[in-house]
């Protein structure tokens, strides 16, 4: 008698991919867990989000429910956010919420000693960790949610003001010591002091991880100079034309022109000043971009978003161009 056995094979899964217009297929989870003396925040796509909304340390409120199951009915990619100086690991949570409602898990470090609640380490310092804290988050995410992500896909990294620095860093910007101490001796450089935490002539921060970046606003023209060319991952730039923090003319365009070995795009938004690519302006209405005279915040949100998702879904092969959306000028 001849036995045949069948083995079944698992059909395989297609990837999910919404329309970046859409709010997306997924409700949203989160959870607060312990990150050295920090914490550290993470959104995920849910089926059966429960439980009372996330409040943001009494702060702010999104959409995010605080219990559920996470959707892992198929690997999900990552992203990891790197908030601004004297931020905080929720202060884009429009933008990161909305990535989780898309199909991402999400994972935000407070950088320690610079954030909302304690900006109390010197920035130099702060810079040197900041590249560690974010490949630590990715290494979080793998150990806690193994069963929903893949290691060997990696991440992207998003970042707004020092978390653009943090993500160009991450994805291959390095930092010339000689060229730094020239640039600090005839003017002064936002990060002053760094080389005193780099061993060696060059500081490498990179993770060979991270497959994408999207600097939002980011400061880092001078610090990275000509270490900018070492950027070898795709990019989506993203400014506002009146930004007087970290300006087109002072940062972002020399930022932009710096960066030669990957794919990059530059995305302006009109009338936009620094703070309504976080939740700030809800915070504090006296801060540049928040005032009567900026596009509001909840009109920027919907473009940051779709911009986003619309470069992160081109990175991972889907057949989706950067739009072209009204109050948005492309370099």
């Amino acid at each position: 008698m001849l036995a045949l056995t069948l083995a079944c094979v698992a059909p395989e899964v297609e990837p999910h991919f919404d329309d970046p217009s859409s709010e997306g297929s997924f409700s949203v989870i989160t959870e607060v867990h312990p990150f050295g003396d920090v914490a550290l925040q993470v959104w995920l796509p849910s089926s059966d989000a429960r439980g009372g909304l996330e409040d943001y340390d009494g702060l702010l409120e999104g959409i995010a429910q605080s219990s559920g199951s996470p959707d892992c009915s198929e690997p999900r990619p990552v992203v990891i956010f790197s908030h601004g100086n004297g931020g905080i690991r929720w202060q884009s949570l429009f933008l990161t919420e909305r990535l989780a409602a898309h199909g991402y898990v999400v994972a935000a470090p407070d950088h320690a000693g610079n954030t909302l609640l304690d900006d109390s380490t010197p920035r130099s310092q702060v810079a040197s960790t900041r590249p560690g804290d974010v490949a630590a988050a990715f290494d979080f995410v793998v150990d806690q949610h193994d069963g929903c992500v893949d290691e060997d896909a990696g991440y992207a990294v998003i970042g707004h003001s020092f978390g653009g620095w943090t993500s160009l860093a991450v994805t291959g910007a390095t930092v010339d010591v000689a060229e730094l101490t020239t640039a600090c001796e005839s003017g002064d450089p936002w990060l002053c002091g760094l080389d005193d935490y780099i061993d060696g002539e060059v500081g490498d921060f990179q993770d060979e991880r991270a497959w994408g970046a999207v600097p939002m606003t980011p400061v880092g023209a001078y610090d990275f100079a000509s270490g900018l060319a070492n950027q070898d991952r795709p990019i989506l730039l993203m400014s506002g034309d009146d930004d007087t923090l970290t300006s087109l003319e002072d940062q972002v365009e020399p930022i932009y022109r710096g960066v030669s070995g990957a794919p990059k795009n530059l995305a302006i938004l009109e009338g936009t000043g620094h703070f309504p690519f976080s939740e700030m302006c809800a915070l504090v209405a006296s801060v540049n971009g928040c005032e009567d005279e900026f596009l509001p915040p909840e009109q920027a949100h919907p473009l940051i978003n779709h911009l986003t998702l619309a470069f992160l879904g081109q990175q991972r092969g889907f057949e989706t161009a950067l739009p072209d959306l009204d109050g948005v000028d492309w370099l």
